[in-house]
């Protein structure tokens, strides 16, 4: 079986979808949250690493939570998900990283992110293990001191992949240029695109285009695919769970585009699953 090493940020998601918008002195009614997920594991990693692992794909998140019980619950969580959890560093005496999901009525997401121990993550040797020893290791959004640090763990010869995300925390311009310089697969959406910059020749870019599908850049050539677009209030991780399905499809030996296609089915399925959720426990909460 196929190894993947996932490195970024981890966080425990509160996602809330709102019956309107946020103002300032005013109270605002929560439409859905599902009791069931709350917190939510998330975080790139979570995501790109999950849906690899569905795919038969064994795979580590590396990532740091806190020695608390939020912390416990992410790693019961991968662990559940069937994740190798031996790259997860608990982070004595640090709070875990956590988010609020806010999603309005009018479509727009606001997300606020504590980072708990960020800016004092360090690379073990465990994790240091895993990027170097994986099949495949992909970097996704996450401390930024340690993007060097990462790099230098995986040998030069090894294929890698970076999944983009405009933080410039995180991927500032000297990171970015060392990425686009090693990574083999680059994932990024069209706005991100221009920050990648020069690219070998060698070099697939996968860019999503949101409800109008993918771009792939790969072979000396450029093709577009269309996506059956899904309503959902909801969409996180949507962009992260493409990234492992696609990742986990070229790991089997598929092309490019049957790789993006059975990424695209993968996400498509994830997202009708929660839009029936959620207007399932929605209809239970107006007695329906």
């Amino acid at each position: 079986m196929a190894r993947l090493a996932v490195t970024g940020y981890a966080s425990l998601d509160y996602p809330v979808v709102l019956d309107g918008m946020v103002k300032a002195d005013r109270t605002t009614h929560i439409r859905f949250r599902d009791p069931a997920a709350w917190p939510r594991a998330g975080g790139s990693p979570t995501y790109v690493a999950g849906a690899a692992a569905i795919a038969g794909i064994a795979s580590a998140p590396v990532a740091w939570v806190g020695d608390d019980a939020l912390g416990a619950h992410y790693v019961d969580h991968c662990r559940a998900a069937g994740l190798d959890v031996s790259g997860l560093e608990r982070h004595a005496g640090a709070r875990s990283p956590a988010a609020i999901m806010i999603h309005q009525a009018d479509g727009s997401t606001a997300c606020l992110y504590d980072p708990g121990p960020g800016g004092e993550e360090r690379l073990t040797a465990e994790q240091a293990r895993l990027i170097a020893e994986a099949d495949m290791a992909c970097l996704t959004v996450g401390p930024g001191h340690l993007v060097e640090p990462i790099l230098a763990a995986r040998p030069a010869d090894r294929p890698l992949c970076w999944v983009m995300k405009d933080d410039p925390t995180c991927f500032g311009p000297e990171s970015r240029a060392a990425l686009a310089a090693r990574a083999g697969i680059i994932f990024c959406n069209a706005a991100e695109r221009p920050l990648i910059g020069a690219v070998p020749a060698h070099t697939m870019i996968v860019e999503t285009l949101g409800a109008d599908g993918v771009r792939l850049h790969a072979e000396n050539a450029v093709t577009a695919l269309a996506t059956e677009p899904v309503a959902v209030a909801d969409p996180t991780g949507a962009g992260d769970s493409f990234a492992g399905a696609f990742i986990a499809a070229h790991l089997q030996g598929a092309g490019p585009e049957a790789a993006a296609r059975t990424a695209m089915e993968m996400v498509a399925a994830m997202l009708r699953a929660r839009a029936r959720r959620g207007q399932t426990m929605t209809d239970r909460g107006r007695g329906q």
